[in-house]
């Protein structure tokens, strides 16, 4: 009355792949002796030759500070409501992000300085800058940062 069936279906081929390289990749790292990862090693090796006060596009005179406040205001004014998960007061400086927050102070430089371009891709390598040495090299995480490849990644 019934048709016999076929094979069982016994899972997708790559299902069993990828099992197959998850157990291998398991058996590798256990019989491996803990060794520090190539970042590691590299952020060792160079970490004494990073400064800790690092000079910033002020500093190095990619722009003035006049500039850093007028790109500040826009952002303020014009660009803030896209990012609601930065909250900078009217009342805040250019300086005082400068100060306090220099990772987001040069995110919002780059992002608001639309009115010049060849700065504008200027700031963007020194954010991609930034965050390789911040986060790659140095391994940083902070609320600062999050807040500032926000801001990146949405702009």
């Amino acid at each position: 009355m019934y048709r016999e069936t076929g094979r069982r279906f016994d899972g997708f081929r790559k299902d069993k792949q990828i099992e197959a390289l998850e157990a291998r990749i398991e058996e590798l790292t256990s019989t491996q002796p803990s060794v520090p990862s190539s970042v590691s090693r590299l952020a060792a090796s160079v970490g004494s030759d990073i400064p800790t006060a690092r000079e910033d596009v002020i500093d190095r005179h990619l722009l003035g500070m006049d500039d850093a406040e007028s790109f500040v205001e826009i952002f303020k004014n014009k660009m803030i409501i896209h990012f609601p998960f930065v909250v900078i007061p009217r009342s805040v400086s250019a300086a005082q992000i400068r100060r306090e927050k220099p990772f987001l102070f040069l995110v919002v430089l780059a992002s608001s300085s639309y009115v010049n371009i060849p700065l504008q891709q200027q700031l963007g390598k020194e954010v991609k800058e930034e965050i390789a040495t911040r986060l790659v090299i140095n391994g940083e995480v902070s609320f600062e940062l999050l807040q500032g490849l926000l801001v990146y990644l949405a702009w």
